[in-house]
């Protein structure tokens, strides 16, 4: 006598439809949880560059209060900088070694190799190691610390001045910090890849924001992280910078173009009552 499967039996595996549609519903949720998964490692990628930047900024203080108020130097080429300037990362053997932070004045301050790495920056620049992650990613805005006619004849250093010119003079001391004010004066910057060299951020004055010089990145969801001279640091959107710019990358097109880097030199130089 043969025994009529119960309905239960029958219905025990699935119909190849009924997979398919299994799979479709799972790459739906799939397609809509993706970028918010993306959104949020961004966000979490950015938090932590800020706080690098941070720690850094409180560093930089810390040194300036152990020197009566003197700035850490900010010297091109030389080892008593803020970092080793001798062995720039744009080559090797600087593109990987960690030596150039721990020699630098202020490294005894924080002396963390991850502080001075972007969690974002997971590539060099193109013209040398695109696979490799540098082993740093900031560097100090030329203005503070940057030596001029007395330190480059004092120390045998480089004169910077040319940069900004007379009519901004490099910070030596904290005092000097006026225009801009230390709440919106920037110290530390979030470097595009392709002109990160020697820790010096080169913003030229010009009669026109013509081009970048060095450039900020934009690999925080079109945005960058910044420090300042009170101590804060924060996330910048760009409203037309798109991609990490290389050296002297030109700026055209209608005036608008200008708002992102007009917004960077504000943060960097002014005169006196110079509306923001």
């Amino acid at each position: 006598m043969k025994v009529k499967p119960t309905r239960s039996f029958a219905r025990g595996a699935f119909t190849l439809i009924e997979l398919l549609v299994v799979i479709a519903i799972i790459a739906i949720l799939a397609a809509m949880l993706l970028p918010a998964l993306s959104r949020a490692k961004l966000k979490a990628q950015a938090a932590t560059c800020v706080s690098n930047l941070r720690q850094l900024q409180y560093s930089w203080a810390m040194y300036s209060n152990d020197f009566n108020q003197r700035l850490a130097p900010n010297y091109l080429g030389v080892k008593f900088s803020w970092i080793d300037g001798v062995d720039t990362v744009n080559a090797y053997p600087g593109a990987t070694n960690t030596l150039l932070l721990q020699a630098g004045l202020l490294w005894p301050y924080n002396p963390a190799i991850g502080v001075y790495r972007c969690p974002a920056a997971t590539k060099g620049p193109k013209e040398l190691v695109p696979n490799v992650p540098l082993v740093r990613d900031y560097s100090m805005i030329g203005r503070m610390g940057g030596a001029g006619p007395v330190q480059a004849a004092k120390y045998g250093v480089d004169d910077t001045t040319w940069v900004l010119g007379n009519t901004y003079l490099q910070y030596q001391v904290q005092t000097d910090i006026q225009h801009p004010e230390p709440a919106e004066a920037m110290v530390f910057d979030d470097e595009s890849i392709e002109t990160l060299d020697d820790g010096y951020f080169a913003v030229n004055y010009a009669n026109e924001p013509s081009d970048w010089q060095n450039s900020p990145t934009v690999r925080h969801g079109q945005a960058g992280v910044f420090s300042f001279a009170d101590g804060h640091s924060e996330l910048w959107h760009w409203r037309t910078l798109h991609t990490d710019n290389g050296l002297d990358h030109p700026i055209a097109g209608p005036p608008n173009t200008t708002l992102d880097i007009t917004r960077l030199r504000l943060a960097v130089f002014r005169l006196p009552n110079q509306p923001q």
